[in-house]
């Protein structure tokens, strides 16, 4: 197996020193009794490595004989049981999970009977395609075990609703935790914490004078998860480790071990412990953080190591041979996939769905009391509810775009990812009889749908509809694009739109010099945990802080995110309770990338097909359950985007 990566030392004497992969398994691998292998999930390079170290270490173990009883002639045997192991503790499986796992070490279950189980439980949600060849690897080798280190996320949750004490209390009561652990943790581990989550640089600011305080409420959270996989791995030792030769490899996201915060400093606490055997000082860990670099970066001759190159980029990455953050480097090239096939298939996904719902928008079943309420507590005014009407009931979208932009009577509107045509008819109401609107929408049924409505309420005139992918208009909107438009609206359809930058520069084309737009969208505020399986539509949510700078390469002024009406569940007006969907979000945003049926109910009919469609359904709720544990309001927020097109300067 040929290893897709460079190893390099940290120490201070050999900082950014490159070593070979047998001397790295034969001189630092083999001796050490613990192994924490810092990784980014799902990498295949670090997959990859995990084997080859599991491997390495179940072959240096030391297996004294047992001597048979009443054996008087030396033969020996060995207990299979009494062998000493590899302990491979994991932090994508919690400790629950383990009767799955001895399932799978006994036969008892596949790797597909291991994985169905593991979904059905449902509360982790990692993907473990990726480390099927490390699972494997595992399963075939006497020497190996597997563990789930981590404790089940609804602790977390549980953390975050109930407080620190109850979860304390219930988890150490499961034996998750040990008794008396307090979930503290020190100042500097809080800075690393917040570095991850806000991309501040921890190096050019080691005081932390830039760092926030808005993630201390989460940092308990981080923190359980470190003491869970601590407390397997002492409980493992203790309990299991008769021979006192067993060793530990533990798997667990970089952010749970670099400058051995999170996990290798609960399991250091312990090292005096006597009735513990594999970390007995800071000598016996090995700490190997994965670090992936952009292709291309690793093509280099480092004979003459350590390269200023790499010395430069272990720097950037953990400030310096004094930092401590690691023993060893495993740098690998990031392979990404073809954006292009990517992006298709997102649309291909997209319009399907939003095709069901065009063919059932028709419907009878609509609610229009609840529409009513979502409508009011998303800012749209009761004129704009009542020219709405009965179309109402199909809102789809995150906010209200009106209230940010001032249409006015005459403007030319154009409305990107018009759905089923709410919007467009509510700013039709606004431009009046000698303004025009037009709707661009991916879904042909919506179209069809929103220019059928058009037409019986006699607005077709000034109002109609195009189907395109709302980032590649082009020449589709005829001669009502040639002069261009006042005012781009947009409520929801930039969440799935794979490209951004091309959706805000097809903006920017179809606008008028002074222009505005005006787009209601949602945004992911922190890194989305890597290895989890994220609804495609939070896959798809662009970084907030990468809008304004995208906005200005693009020519855009006066630019503005509005975050005062950001969060992901809205109260409806007169308390109309909507249930969670599958996102973590609420069904009253009405949301056209989260759950696109905001406003209507489902008919009951015999046939459920021929009901009004709903792109998150009970089997999409079921298979997110293991993000009931995230607050959405940490992670994402509704935003409104606005910004000018600049004047032209007057040539002179």
């Amino acid at each position: 197996m040929t290893l897709r990566g460079r190893l390099f030392r940290l120490s201070p004497q050999f900082f950014g020193k490159e070593i070979s992969i047998t001397d790295f398994l034969e001189n630092h691998v083999a001796p050490k009794k613990m192994v924490v292998l810092g990784e980014h999930h799902g990498a295949a390079s670090i997959v990859q490595l995990q084997i080859r170290i599991q491997e390495r270490m179940a072959e240096s173990l030391h297996i004294p004989p047992i001597v048979a009883p009443g054996n008087d002639d030396g033969v020996t045997n060995h207990n299979r049981d009494a062998r000493p192991k590899v302990r491979v503790i994991m932090e994508h499986f919690s400790m629950d999970m383990q009767g799955i796992l001895n399932q799978y070490h006994n036969g008892m279950l596949d790797t597909q009977g291991m994985m169905k189980a593991y979904q059905a439980v449902g509360t982790e949600g990692h993907n473990l395609i990726p480390y099927i060849p490390a699972l494997e690897s595992a399963i075939t080798n006497d020497n190996l075990r597997l563990y789930g280190g981590f404790i089940p996320r609804p602790y977390a949750r549980m953390l975050m609703q109930d407080g620190v004490d109850k979860a304390i209390e219930e988890a150490s009561t499961a034996g998750y935790i040990p008794k008396g652990e307090t979930l503290d943790g020190t100042d500097a581990h809080y800075l690393f914490f917040e570095s991850l989550l806000t991309g501040r640089n921890m190096h050019m600011d080691a005081k932390g004078d830039l760092a926030t305080d808005r993630f201390r409420k989460m940092f308990p959270a981080q923190i359980i998860k470190d003491a869970s996989m601590a407390w397997c791995a002492s409980s493992l030792d203790r309990i299991l480790n008769i021979t006192g030769h067993d060793k530990m490899l533990i798997v667990c996201g970089v952010g749970h071990m670099l400058y051995s915060h999170g996990v290798p400093e609960r399991i250091l606490a312990n090292c005096n412990d006597s009735s513990l055997h594999v970390v007995k000082s800071k000598d016996d860990m090995l700490r190997i953080a994965c670090l992936p670099v952009s292709e291309g970066k690793l093509s280099g001759d480092y004979s003459e190591s350590p390269s200023e190159e790499v010395v430069s980029i272990l720097k950037d990455a953990y400030g310096g041979a004094e930092s401590n953050a690691a023993d060893i480097c495993f740098m690998y090239e990031e392979t990404l996939q073809n954006s292009d096939d990517e992006d298709e298939e997102i649309r291909k996904e997209t319009q399907a769905a939003y095709d069901r719902v065009g063919n059932t928008a028709h419907l009878e079943g609509g609610n229009m009391k609840k529409a009513h309420g979502i409508l009011t507590s998303l800012n749209y005014t009761q004129e704009e509810i009542d020219y709405a009407g009965v179309d109402a009931v199909n809102y789809q979208g995150v906010g209200c775009p009106h209230r940010y932009v001032q249409i006015q009577p005459g403007h030319a509107v154009l409305d990107m990812g018009s759905g089923l045509g709410v919007d467009s008819l509510i700013a039709t109401n606004a431009v009046g009889s000698t303004g025009k609107v037009v709707g661009v929408d991916i879904s042909n049924e919506c179209v069809q749908h929103a220019n059928k409505r058009a037409k019986e309420r006699d607005l077709a005139e000034r109002l109609r509809f195009v189907q395109s992918p709302i980032e590649s208009i082009g020449d589709k909107l005829e001669d009502d694009g040639k002069e261009g438009f006042d005012v781009i609206i947009s409520n929801g359809a930039f969440c799935l739109l794979p490209n951004k930058k091309a959706g805000f520069a097809e903006c920017h084309r179809l606008l008028k010099d002074g222009g505005k737009i005006s787009i209601c969208t949602t945004v992911i505020k922190d890194t989305l945990e890597e290895g989890l399986e994220w609804p495609l539509c939070m896959q798809t949510f662009a970084k907030m802080d990468e809008l304004v700078p995208m906005l200005e390469r693009l020519g855009f002024v006066n630019i503005e995110i509005d975050m005062s009406d950001s969060l992901m569940e809205v109260v409806e007006e007169e308390e109309i309770t909507s249930e969670k969907n599958d996102a973590g979000d609420n069904e009253s945003e009405s949301t056209r990338e989260e759950d696109n049926e905001p406003a209507i109910t489902r008919d009951e009919q015999d046939n459920a097909e021929e009901g009004r469609f709903k792109v998150h359904n009970e089997d999409g709720q079921k298979q997110f359950r293991h993000l009931e544990n995230f607050d959405m309001n940490q992670l994402c927020a509704r935003v409104v985007i606005k910004a000018t097109k600049k004047q032209s300067q007057p040539r002179r």
